[in-house]
């Protein structure tokens, strides 16, 4: 997964690649590390989706950008436009279900 450093980083990967998953996170957060490790398993079985890692800390614009309010926050991106979102409690099966559709949807 790529760590983007700000919101421009973000923006070009969303414009750049087809399906892109943006993990937003906090330090200090045992739920977003548990988290985080279920998504990179899960982004592993999906070569063709881009992941995205954000510190709200470290890039606080992009709660604003995003509106994101809590964390952990996943954003799904397809052609360039958000279309699924979880945050806090987040369902594996249905991501799992999501990312399916989608890339079978490039093929």
């Amino acid at each position: 997964m790529n760590i983007c450093e700000n919101l421009e980083e973000v923006q070009a990967l969303i414009r750049a690649k087809g399906i892109v998953l943006v993990f937003i996170k906090t330090s200090q957060c045992g739920v977003c590390d548990a988290v985080l490790a279920k998504t990179e398993e899960l982004l592993s079985r999906y070569p063709e989706v881009a992941g995205c890692l954000v510190s709200m800390e470290k890039t606080p614009v992009i709660a604003s950008e995003f509106l994101v309010f809590t964390a952990p926050t996943l954003l799904l991106f397809a052609d360039g436009r958000e279309v699924h979102r979880q945050s806090r409690f987040v369902e594996f099966a249905k991501w799992e279900k999501l990312l399916h559709a989608w890339t079978d949807s490039l093929a």
